[in-house]
């Protein structure tokens, strides 16, 4: 009777050891491969900023939809990409709350400065603009001749551009559309290499084992806000964009024709649905 009860206590250490060894090789495997547990469409939308196929159907559908029928599908594609990476936030294991939706934000600048930078566009186009103060400035003798002498300089520039304006309306497009659809696909490329450079630790190593441990900060979710560290260039720029087309639309009925009502009203127009 004695000798049983020695010998279970071993039983048991053996079978904790056996479950600890287990766990160590589970947490080794998801270290290893941090996404291999998930199906193909949670693994596809973790890794959607990195697919190229992603990437030119996303700039095909924002540029042509956004172009040629209503800049509401940009904000619609927009609200699309916020819930990809709303997901992919999820199944890499943010945490609930502010903590996912600032990252999701965070992560998704470029696109939402694209709304910034199509309000802008919306609010300059096809409305006569000036600078301010440039009427008085023209009373005065001394400052209108200098405006004359630079407008003399100016002017066979602005020809020349014209020339090529009309040859843009020949074939059907905007200059101001043109200069939309580089943003986008520049805007898609830092993104695609944001997530590159971030999403590293998504890589398979398969040299790394249960011998052999992962460095310490592969995989490692960021425990502070986006606004808790600084800022790179990247992150700089997008935050500069958002505040400089910000200014500028609320400056459009200073600089422009527009009244606030009339530059409200073609906001609206321009992002019904359909045209």
């Amino acid at each position: 009777m004695s000798e049983t009860l020695r010998d279970e206590p071993e039983v048991v250490e053996a079978e904790v050891g056996d479950k600890n060894t287990a766990v160590d090789v589970n947490a080794s495997a998801v270290t290893t491969d941090p996404i291999g547990h998930l199906g193909p469409v949670p693994r596809w939308i973790v890794l959607h900023d990195r697919s190229v196929i992603f990437a030119l159907a996303y700039v095909s559908l924002t540029i042509f939809l956004s172009v040629y029928v209503s800049y509401f599908w940009l904000v619609a594609l927009v609200g699309l990409h916020l819930v990809l990476e709303w997901l992919k936030k999820g199944y890499l294991g943010y945490e609930r709350g502010l903590h996912r939706t600032a990252w999701t934000v965070w992560d998704t600048k470029f696109d939402i400065a694209l709304i910034f930078l199509a309000l802008t566009l919306l609010s300059y186009t096809g409305v006569g603009a000036g600078v301010a103060g440039a009427q008085s400035a023209t009373r005065v003798g001394l400052m209108g001749g200098k405006l004359s002498a630079l407008w003399a300089r100016v002017a066979p520039l602005l020809a020349r551009f014209a020339r090529f304006g009309v040859v843009l309306r020949a074939m059907g497009i905007r200059a101001v559309d043109l200069f939309f659809s580089a943003r986008v696909i520049l805007f898609r490329k830092a993104d695609m290499a944001r997530a590159s450079k971030q999403e590293a630790f998504l890589e398979q190593n398969p040299q790394a084992g249960a011998d052999q441990p992962v460095p310490e900060d592969s995989g490692r979710i960021p425990a502070h806000l986006p606004w808790q560290r600084a800022l790179g260039g990247y992150g700089w720029f997008a935050v500069l964009l958002v505040v400089v087309n910000s200014v500028a639309v609320l400056l459009a009925p200073v600089v422009t024709e527009h009244t606030y009502p009339t530059l409200l009203q073609t906001l609206a127009a321009k992002f019904h649905p359909w045209p």
